[in-house]
């Protein structure tokens, strides 16, 4: 912690600056406002003990003018004429205590442990906030990623209620997370309600909440999604898929904010803002009466589609390194490294399932994988394009020739091998190479990584 001492007398600098250092702390002082506020420029200051009265500023607009200017610093007003009107009015302007001289070493020892647990309170809170923020930050350089960060950041220092669209695995739940973390609600709740996920027989109850006895097995009170959201941010994920008689009821409830527990008659009043996200095209469901225009209208005062990976294939190499650094940690591994050949085949693949699909099967590769660098060897059939795992490795023109030569003979065995089933003999007589000179290029390019194989004699 480290303290701002502005005072016109010294030695009552210098006392408190001793105090301020046998406590543990570090302490700067200066006998003009302007020297403080020029020291409030220079230094971290976490707090300042400011005298009402200076030769060159009156301590009560001073006090102001730091507050305003930085709010984070806790002022301690201090005085040689206090009065009941003056600490009044220092702790209303935003002080958090005053003192009269001659003053209290030990009161100022107590206000000093005081403030030191809640700056470190207020520090722990921001770190888990950072941290919360970072764990669901949008991971991308394309054009598309930074408007999408551009547009969270506009509207989530607002109230307005928000419309994510997007197929699935996109990210529509770290997009809705990232608002509230920005949104002025951060230290409130956040509440995720799975539309899809919820029979359409339970859904009211579990928004509304119901009170005991309301049904069969309501054997006590339960409180709703929308009043546990209360000052925080709900999220309706998949809101395309909510039965049409509960979209008649939610629209009242956003309509106004009002709304009671199923089996209960009293109005209950929620303060919430409401984040909704679907993969469905409502507009499509619209013309399909499967779901309310007027809800529609409702829930999309800011719509933001997040687009499919495919759609924004340059982030993909740093989506990989960022999972597989991730993921490696996660797992107590060993950091990997991607091979080009691999990274080309990631880039090529259209990824249905989206960033979610990216992340898992990188996670089944570096959990999977025995060596250090991934490679196409290490890969599912799946994303491998027409079932052969050499497929699109020729777009790759930065190869030296001698590299392009070797990949290819590389990709051709292992894709013979796959085809044989790793009848090593086979393959041999397909590839009209010996058997043992097969053996050697499986070694150097180590292709046995991709599984066991056996040379049964056939």
């Amino acid at each position: 912690m480290k303290v701002l001492i502005i005072d016109d007398e010294k030695n009552i600098c210098t006392s408190i600056k001793n105090i301020v250092e046998d406590e543990g702390f570090e302490a700067f002082y200066a006998m003009t406002y302007s020297e403080g506020l020029d020291k409030l420029k220079i230094y971290d200051v976490d707090v300042t003990f400011l005298d009402i009265w200076l030769p060159d500023k009156d301590g009560m607009d001073g006090l102001k003018e730091i507050k305003k200017s930085y709010p984070n610093v806790e002022v301690i007003m201090i005085s040689g004429h206090g009065n009941i009107e003056n600490a009044v009015d220092s702790v209303k302007l935003g002080a958090y205590d005053f003192l009269e001289k001659p003053l209290s070493l030990e009161r100022i020892v107590v206000i000093l442990k005081h403030l030191n647990e809640k700056i470190s309170l207020k520090n722990d809170i921001k770190e888990l906030k950072s941290s919360e923020i970072a764990k669901y930050q949008l991971i991308g350089e394309s054009k598309y990623i930074k408007d999408l960060k551009a547009t969270i950041e506009k509207v989530a220092v607002t109230n307005a209620w928000v419309l994510i669209t997007g197929e699935n695995g996109t990210g529509k739940e770290h997009v809705a997370r990232l608002i509230h973390l920005l949104s002025k609600r951060a230290n409130q709740k956040f509440i995720p309600v799975n539309c899809a996920a919820i029979p359409s027989e339970l859904i009211e109850s579990e928004l509304f909440g119901y009170e005991k006895g309301a049904f069969t097995g309501a054997v006590a009170q339960k409180i709703g999604k929308f009043e546990l959201a209360d000052k925080g941010t709900i999220f309706l994920d998949e809101i395309g898929d909510m039965d049409l008689s509960v979209q008649a009821k939610l629209l009242r409830v956003l309509e106004s904010g009002e709304f009671s527990r199923v089996g209960g008659n009293e109005i209950i009043k929620s303060d919430f803002r409401l984040i909704s996200a679907t993969n469905r095209d409502l507009q499509t469901e619209i013309e399909n009466n499967n779901f309310r225009e007027d809800l529609y209208y409702r829930i999309s005062v800011v719509p933001i589609y997040v687009e499919p990976l495919r759609k924004r294939r340059e982030d993909i190499p740093i989506l990989v390194r960022h999972f597989v650094k991730e993921i490696s940690i996660m797992n107590g591994l060993s950091p990997k490294s991607v091979s080009d050949s691999l990274m080309e085949v990631f880039i090529n693949y259209d990824w249905p399932g989206n960033v979610r699909q990216l992340k898992n099967i990188i996670e089944r590769m570096v959990v999977l994988s025995s060596g250090d660098t991934l490679d196409v060897v290490d890969a599912p059939e799946m994303i491998l394009k027409k079932g052969s795992v050499y497929d699109g490795f020729f777009t790759d023109t930065e190869w030296s020739l001698k590299s392009a030569k070797e990949n290819f003979e590389k990709y051709y065995i292992l894709n013979v091998l796959k085809k044989t089933d790793w009848n090593i003999s086979k393959a041999a007589r397909i590839l009209e190479i010996e058997r043992t000179y097969l053996h050697k290029k499986i070694k150097f390019y180590n292709l046995e990584s991709l599984r066991g194989y056996e040379d049964n004699g056939k």
